[in-house]
């Protein structure tokens, strides 16, 4: 009898382990997945930078402002953000880009979407209308 009491003390916070055990890993997939998101949203602002900065420039197209903002998300978005899509829009005084992607996600059935959006002044050489 002694045996036997001696093995239920020792199985004593097993219950406690196997419901703690599955949060941790839950709380550090939920850690992780925050910094990629985090960093992910860093490469779009980086992304927009770039292209706003091509396409508020002197006598530039949207166009030029796009082909920079894709080669940018080229050198930096990897397998980083899926479903990447830039829009730029330049009128005669504004020129603005938004860049929307996705981040993979590590943990199942969460959706992380990232989004940046940059408008600024077209450049303008002084004295000219």
């Amino acid at each position: 009898m002694a045996s036997c009491r001696s093995r239920r003390r020792d199985d004593r916070g097993s219950t406690e382990l196997a419901i703690a055990t599955p949060l941790l890993l839950l709380l550090v997939m939920l850690v992780v997945q925050t910094a990629l998101w985090a960093h992910a949203g860093h490469v779009a602002e980086t992304i927009a930078h770039h292209g706003l900065a091509a396409a508020r420039a002197v006598d530039t197209t949207e166009t030029e402002g796009n082909t920079t903002a894709e080669q940018v998300a080229d050198q930096l978005a990897g397998d980083l953000v899926t479903d990447l899509d830039i829009t730029v829009e330049r009128s005669a005084t504004t020129a603005r880009i938004t860049v929307t992607a996705r981040v993979p996600s590590v943990i199942p059935g969460m959706s992380w979407p990232v989004a940046h959006d940059k408008s600024a002044p077209v450049e303008r050489i002084a004295g000219v209308p």
